[in-house]
């Protein structure tokens, strides 16, 4: 992230740059343009052709030059107008392990007739993607951020920054849109599974939570096992359907803060963290037990990830 404290000369930049709460426009006051350097040796060849025109008295000379001048102002209007008048709104981050590499998207709103091309988003000096938004469209824009340790992770300021049409000047903006994800703890691969400390036996015959033998179908709802999807009858009604089950309930295990034996805080979390995956991917019933948070057994994708999440924010 920019620190712009550190540099009282951007300090009118970093008023105009947020953070805003998910979505800004960019107006007149947040696009910044300068020369680059081609831009630069540009104008210095303006400068001769002026002086070499006085000098020679030489009214082509004149013409070349203030057509090349006249040529240079379209291109720093162009170059603006590409960039100006864009709405930016966040997009969900996906969470990911400590250690992972975490994408955050920046939908680009062009609500103009006027199609804008090679905008490049940058993130701590590193350019990540580069995209065209066409006339009337969103695109979507990303970066990403290699996260170090658990917890809510935020993105901070990120650049937007163009070169088109003539790469004689480049516009470029700094915006916060208040953009974060959850940082899960990195697991523990060399735990040695299972290690749960209280099993609770199921019953038998319970219906819709068994494993044994097919009860019957129900429409799908998000978070359901893909092993439990009637993929036949997905085939025959265009609509998915969950299988149920009737047998003997799941053994119920609970991950136990207490239980775990680790030589520290973040060691204890990399531990549950491993067990909660292993737990998920083996169909289990588990439950969480935090030091001032307790989460009922269940499984399924919203479970597990409430139980990492709960982990990545104690």
């Amino acid at each position: 992230m920019q620190d712009f404290n550190k540099k009282p000369f951007f300090n009118f930049i970093a008023k105009r740059s947020g953070p805003f709460n998910g979505s800004a426009t960019l107006t007149r006051d947040r696009v910044y343009i300068i020369p680059t350097k081609v831009g630069i040796i540009f104008a210095l060849l303006l400068l001769v052709l002026l002086i070499g025109s006085i000098n020679y008295e030489k009214s082509l000379g004149f013409v070349l030059t203030f057509l090349l001048a006249s040529l240079g102002n379209v291109f720093l209007l162009s170059t603006w107008r590409n960039l100006a008048g864009l709405e930016l709104k966040s997009d969900n981050a996906a969470a990911v392990f400590s250690g992972e590499t975490a994408t955050f998207k920046v939908q680009l709103i062009n609500l103009e007739p006027m199609s804008r091309y090679a905008i490049t988003i940058t993130h701590d000096g590193i350019d990540y993607d580069t995209v065209d938004c066409k006339e009337n469209s969103r695109q979507l824009i990303t970066f990403d951020v290699l996260t170090k340790n658990r917890g809510k992770l935020d993105a901070g300021c990120f650049r937007l920054y163009t070169e088109f049409p003539s790469g004689l000047f480049i516009v470029w903006t700094w915006i916060d849109l208040s953009m974060s994800c959850v940082v899960y703890p990195a697991p523990d691969d060399s735990v040695t599974l299972p290690m749960f400390d209280n099993n609770e036996s199921g019953d038998n015959e319970h219906a819709g939570s068994g494993v044994e033998h097919f009860s019957h179908l129900r429409k799908y709802n998000h978070g359901d096992k893909i092993n439990r999807i009637s993929w036949k009858a997905a085939a025959k009604n265009d609509e998915l359907f969950t299988k149920e089950f009737i047998g003997a309930t799941p053994t119920t295990d609970w991950i136990d803060w207490n239980s775990i034996p680790a030589r520290d805080t973040e060691h204890r979390l990399s531990i549950m963290a491993r067990l909660i995956i292993h737990a998920e991917k083996n169909n289990q019933h588990y439950g969480l037990i935090l030091p001032e948070k307790n989460i009922a057994p269940d499984h399924g994708s919203k479970h597990y990830h409430r139980c990492l999440t709960a982990l990545a924010l104690h």
